[in-house]
């Protein structure tokens, strides 16, 4: 990478550290991850997350480790429903795994030598007794012993933590009676981000998840992707925790390659991320219009007609373009749409018609539109959007698009363009 190159992406990335900070983070490390050999680059980068000003929790898992600790002692490992039984005779030696990779973590996220990413890191870590698990019971006759769930977290404890310091929970959960129970990652890191509110939960997995459209998902998305099958075990409860987070009011999930260096910062601080992206923020009540909306689009457009900011469109137009809008329905009711309207000669795309209910107009709907239309132009190669505007100026000019001429127009829309109406032309790279 050039000085040049460096200083674009630095330049690029600052959007992100300024929206990300004072937000909470909650990343879970598997015990693979832990064991390989890019963990100690992947501390690196939480390091400069933590300085960047994001609040972190850390949850481990400790699958592998306990793994070779009960082998080491020639105990067999007992499986229901793919949940590991937790006996009362080898709760010690999983206890004991599970803190050989607390311990871990915990010397990786101390270190500060010099002439290292961690030079002056000086990084504080807690953990404690946030967690409180209740035993999973008896699951199709099987007494699954010390294996359990989630019963609360102590939101409020860790909030007061997070300021300063970065918190570390193992996948252990501790009941009112002294017991402690062997906890799924999964599910503890989608508890404690859905109790935190979190901006969002971070995943990490070896196998690579591909969407023909775009590197978002919205959790109907995932739900058909999971009926397809041929889908891993660990993949799907990856998928089906993400869903459910999403349904607690989580913003994003991320689901990284683990074998990836660098795959976090690229993931949280690119334009193009480096993994897979679950969120609703999106896409709920968002949808392809159909020629049933075209009644409920007009009395949405046409107060906005009457008052010069839209075009007037016919009925017959719109007929005619139905399948170049998108729409959000709220009970029943169109309150947003928008029109993507390509040239495919030109490799560009008019944004036309964008229009919320005046009720909605601080909603971010008219955000979600665009991020829709510009994955959509992207789907389909295209490389520029423009617009057409006299009211909404400033509203594209902060959405990322510049004013332009005349001349970059395709030119079938230049003969067409309204000297009358005199409306600035203005563009955007989707590429």
């Amino acid at each position: 990478m050039t000085s040049l190159q460096y200083i674009q992406w630095f330049r690029s990335a600052a959007p992100y550290i300024n929206a990300f900070r004072n937000k909470t983070f909650v990343l879970l490390l598997s015990g693979e991850i832990v064991k390989s050999e890019l963990f100690t680059n992947l501390i690196h980068d939480i390091a400069l997350c933590h300085h960047l000003g994001i609040k972190l929790v850390l949850i481990h898992g400790s699958r592998c480790q306990v793994e070779d600790q009960l082998k080491q002692h020639k105990i067999q490992s007992i499986f229901h429903h793919n949940i590991r039984v937790s006996e009362a005779a080898t709760m010690p030696l999983i206890i004991q795994a599970i803190n050989q990779v607390r311990h871990t973590i915990d010397a990786r996220l101390s270190m500060g030598l010099p002439n290292t990413p961690m030079s002056g890191s000086d990084i504080s870590v807690i953990s404690g007794n946030f967690v409180t698990g209740m035993p999973l019971g008896i699951i199709d006759g099987v007494d699954m012993q010390y294996s359990g769930k989630v019963r609360s977290i102590n939101a409020a404890s860790i909030n007061q933590l997070l300021d300063k310091h970065v918190v570390l929970l193992s996948n252990l959960g501790y009941s009112k009676s002294g017991e402690s129970f062997n906890l799924p990652a999964e599910e503890l890191a989608t508890e404690v981000a859905s109790a935190l509110q979190a901006e969002k939960l971070i995943f990490f997995n070896d196998e690579f998840i591909q969407n023909p459209v775009t590197d978002q998902f919205s959790t109907a998305q995932c739900s058909e992707y999971l009926q397809q099958g041929n889908v891993s075990s660990q993949l799907t409860s990856l998928l089906e925790h993400a869903i459910l987070a999403i349904k607690q009011n989580v913003n994003r999930v991320h689901i990284i390659d683990e074998s990836l260096d660098g795959g976090l910062l690229q993931e949280l601080f690119t334009r193009d991320g480096a993994g897979m992206m679950i969120t609703n923020l999106f896409y709920e009540g968002l949808r392809k219009a159909t020629i049933d909306d075209i009644g409920g689009i007009l009395e949405l457009i046409q107060p906005l007609e009457l008052s010069g900011i839209l075009i007037k469109r016919s009925r017959e137009q719109l007929e005619l373009e139905i399948n170049f809008f998108h729409v959000i329905e709220k009970d029943g009711m169109i309150i947003a749409c928008i029109a993507c309207i390509p040239d495919l000669e030109t490799s560009m795309a008019e944004v036309a018609c964008v229009a919320v209910h005046p009720d909605y107009r601080n909603s971010g709907f008219g955000d979600q539109m665009l991020t829709a239309i510009e994955l959509e132009a992207r789907k389909a190669k295209l490389k520029y959007l423009f617009i057409l505007t006299t009211r909404s100026t400033h509203w594209f000019l902060e959405k990322g698009f510049t004013p332009t001429s005349i001349d970059f127009l395709p030119l079938n829309k230049q003969k067409n363009y309204n000297i009358d109406r005199q409306s600035r032309i203005m563009t955007k790279s989707v590429e």
